[in-house]
């Protein structure tokens, strides 16, 4: 029993990050989401067992913004991703797998609550990260007042 116990805690972790399907499109992508995933792993636990909950894939889009797709995708934007701010996926994965959240458990507000909510939430994860890039958390900031006074 003892050797059961050891062999899932060893593995768990690796149980959990296959729970994700996320796409392999080349040019490193899947690895720049997979290093995100692991600093919110790391860096905010209760938000990383939130994203393994509510995400089954992530994707990539040509948007211009990431968003949620099918109740249970992040789409990341290409723009994001060309970008390689392993800080700034992090907080994207963070942000989206918030609105899968409330999309999952049917909870209801304006579009305007509902992104001031998410960047919120976003910018706790980018306090708890060491030396994040300032213009993050100026961005989530901006973002904040903006859909506040609309």
């Amino acid at each position: 029993m003892k050797q059961l116990a050891k062999c899932l805690s060893i593995f768990f972790p690796f149980i959990l990050s296959a729970q994700i399907k996320i796409d392999d499109v080349g040019d490193g992508w899947k690895n720049k989401v997979e290093q995100a995933i692991e600093v919110v792993k790391q860096y905010d636990p209760e938000k990383y067992t939130l994203l393994m909950e509510n995400c089954e894939h992530i994707s990539y889009s040509l948007l211009h913004f990431s968003t949620t797709e099918s109740g249970n995708t992040i789409l990341i934007s290409q723009k994001e991703i060309l970008k390689g701010n392993i800080n700034d996926i992090a907080a994207i994965l963070v942000h989206e797998s918030l609105h899968l959240y409330l999309l999952k458990n049917r909870i209801k507000m304006a579009f305007n609550e509902e992104e001031i909510l998410c960047y919120t939430y976003e910018i706790e994860l980018l306090f708890k990260v060491p030396n994040v890039e300032p213009w993050l958390l100026s961005h989530a900031k901006a973002q904040i007042e903006f859909y506040t006074n609309p």
